[in-house]
């Protein structure tokens, strides 16, 4: 009787992450931004990444999806190993109890 409700509380918080991030996205930013120490970091270390000598964007691109597709495949082999290790409990439980 209860999962309409699930279904309905999921819904209302599901849209309200949307509307809530459209509304970030589309809003308009600061005139002036604060100073702040984490800010000032991210700004040079921006400028460090832009100034390299010899990097452009392309090879910047190439970099960052070798990464991504390092942090995929990691991800994807621990999936697999994972769900062969739950996999093994399981068939254990099953042993153990007799079914």
């Amino acid at each position: 009787m209860g999962h309409w409700r699930t279904k309905l509380l999921t819904s209302i918080i599901l849209y309200g992450a949307g509307f809530i991030t459209a509304v970030y996205v589309l809003a308009p930013s600061p005139a002036q931004v604060p100073k702040d120490r984490k800010i000032d970091e991210r700004v040079a270390w921006s400028n460090h990444w832009n100034s390299e000598s010899g990097t452009s964007s392309q090879d910047r691109a190439a970099a960052m999806r070798a990464g991504m597709d390092k942090v995929i495949r990691f991800a994807e082999e621990h999936a697999v190993k994972g769900m062969r290790a739950v996999k093994a409990q399981i068939d254990q439980r099953r042993q153990t109890n007799g079914q």
